[in-house]
């Protein structure tokens, strides 16, 4: 077997072509998926990106011979909140099913994070949570909901193998008896209801200012997560407009106080056509404490079994956050999805 070479660039440097092209033969993407992710990948690493304002980035191209095998992307993210060790982020894997090799890539990354001072790698994550992160482990079986991570079922067992241990663990519940748990969330909804809230969908032609709502909610909603980064209105604009737009307007429900001052989120995605994925819960943490998420959600569900739907899902839930215990263990856990970490070597 040849000899591993590895090869790398910044966000400012000519980039290896090689970096991009390589998922579409490592994952077998067909032609579509494929151009979607180098899109995507190349959005991310574009030295425009915002994200760079408060990040430096290294990415590594492994190959041998002339062929690229492996690909990593190396994140010193200097506003995520440091924990027990400084750590920094590794994301945008792709690797052949060869151990050895994702432990070039590996240590090629460790030692360039080293060069700052961090003790521990966190991944895969590229660059904060805003982006691509987490790794699929259970539910291969399953189909794909939009936007749900998905990539080769041996990943982990390489991330495993290059000294990477579970910290954290994510999960997708299936709800088939959409009206018992509609019923599970009825106090919350009728307390919401004679505080005055009320139920609308973003406005299509008053999209930007909507969006903003969209930006500021899940901002401040999201800003005690595990791992959570600020993300730059504009940096979110350039990572979720076009998204968003593809969801419609029918998928994002904003909820209003009873001044009309928009105070909550719920996305939900129909895919496919009988199965409603609830993608984000979000309310600003001055109206916390009133079951506001869970109204929103019973919003989501009154309008799925309104539309015939058949079954739901509560989708890429924290091991710890209230939406795991709405469904008081009516829900089944289909898919699950975990974040790894190790020390810098």
């Amino acid at each position: 077997m040849s000899e591993i070479r590895i090869e790398s660039f910044s966000p400012d440097e000519n980039p290896i072509e090689a970096f991009f092209e390589l998922p579409q033969r490592v994952e077998g993407l067909n032609n579509n998926q494929a151009g979607a992710e180098q899109a995507g990948t190349r959005a991310s690493l574009n030295p425009d990106n915002t994200v760079f304002r408060n990040a430096d980035v290294r990415s590594f191209v492994a190959f041998r011979g002339e062929t690229a095998v492996g690909r990593l992307t190396a994140y010193h993210n200097r506003i995520l909140p440091q924990e027990r060790r400084r750590y920094g982020l590794v994301g945008l894997f792709a690797c052949e099913n060869d151990p050895i090799l994702a432990r070039a890539l590996v240590e090629d990354a460790s030692e360039w994070l080293r060069g700052y001072d961090l003790e521990a790698i966190r991944g895969p994550m590229a660059g904060d949570i805003w982006h691509r992160w987490r790794f699929m482990t259970r539910g291969f079986d399953t189909v794909p909901f939009p936007g749900e991570p998905r990539q080769p079922e041996y990943y982990p067992d390489l991330f495993t193998a290059c000294g990477f241990a579970p910290v954290r663990t994510y999960s997708t519940k299936l709800i088939t008896d959409l009206k018992s748990q509609l019923d599970l969330l009825s106090m919350a909804s009728a307390l919401n209801t004679k505080r005055g809230h009320t139920f609308r969908n973003i406005d299509q032609t008053n999209w930007e200012e909507d969006l903003r709502y969209v930006y500021e909610l899940c901002r401040h909603s999201f800003a005690t997560n595990w791992s959570v980064s600020e993300s730059s209105c504009e940096e979110f604009f350039d990572i979720y407009n076009r998204w968003l737009r593809k969801v419609g307007h029918d998928g994002i429900v904003l909820a209003c106080d009873s001044k009309g001052s928009v105070v909550g989120l719920g996305l939900a995605i129909v895919a496919p056509e009988d199965t409603l994925n609830i993608r984000t819960v979000a309310v600003l943490p001055h109206v916390g404490g009133f079951g506001l998420g869970q109204a929103i959600v019973a919003e989501l569900y009154q309008r799925a079994i309104a539309a015939g739907l058949k079954q739901v899902h509560h989708c890429l839930m924290g091991p710890n956050t209230p939406p795991q215990f709405w469904d008081h263990g009516l829900g089944q856990v289909t898919r699950e999805y975990t974040m790894y970490e190790r020390g810098v070597g």
